[in-house]
């Protein structure tokens, strides 16, 4: 199916309200968020998924990256979420999940696939669908993070070929050892991911692990 064949809502005054706050965001961080945008919209191309859906989870991924540790954890708080062990020895890992929460109290996203996309796309997360799957990819296979990281190429590569879910194990695996051999804590949502999607590779999947 082409992806432009996709029955769309109009996101246009959601897109308008992120993008306003993108001006706002380091340089870096908006060069980062547009060649990802870019990422985005070639895997839709390849993998047949809602374009618009996928970019406005793109847009707004990193909203929140580039807040204050502190701040993330009172901002967390002020929406409701409740960080977790890792999440507060490691507060920038609430980047997503508080931008998830922006996009539903105040960006007028209801959506439940761009949420998701947004608000797992650094750890993964078990069940996530082809919005967050390509929203996700698309950050790691910057071209910018690619060329930093070779190891990055093999991901890209298994994307670009139309195996998403492939090339999301692949990194997953990869973020795991790395951080192992780092003596980094990992958190646990990325290996109930990891395995969570090799059960289904391997035919395993009962119905039985969820989100």
């Amino acid at each position: 199916m082409n992806p432009r064949a996709f029955d769309q809502p109009d996101f246009s005054a959601e897109i308008e309200a992120i993008e306003s706050r993108l001006t706002d965001l380091p340089e870096g961080l908006q060069a980062h968020i547009h060649r990802s945008r870019e990422v985005g919209a070639d895997l839709c191309e390849i993998h047949a998924v809602d374009p618009e859906r996928v970019d406005l989870a793109i847009a707004a991924h990193d909203l929140y990256w580039a807040t204050d540790p502190e701040e993330l954890l009172a901002e967390a708080g002020r929406r409701g979420w409740e960080p977790d062990l890792v999440e507060r020895s490691d507060p920038q890992l609430l980047h997503g999940p508080v931008a998830g929460l922006w996009l539903m109290q105040e960006g007028g996203v209801d959506d439940p696939a761009i949420v998701e996309a947004v608000t797992w796309h650094t750890t993964y997360a078990p069940s996530v669908g082809p919005v967050g799957t390509l929203t996700f990819l698309a950050d790691k296979i910057d071209p910018q993070k690619v060329l930093a990281h070779p190891w990055l190429e093999e991901v890209r590569d298994l994307a670009y070929r139309g195996r998403a879910e492939i090339a999301v194990e692949q990194y997953l695996e990869k973020l795991l050892v790395q951080l192992i051999s780092e003596d980094t804590v990992a958190h646990p949502r990325t290996l109930e991911a990891l395995n969570y999607l090799r059960l289904g590779r391997q035919g395993l999947l009962q119905g039985s692990i969820s989100t």
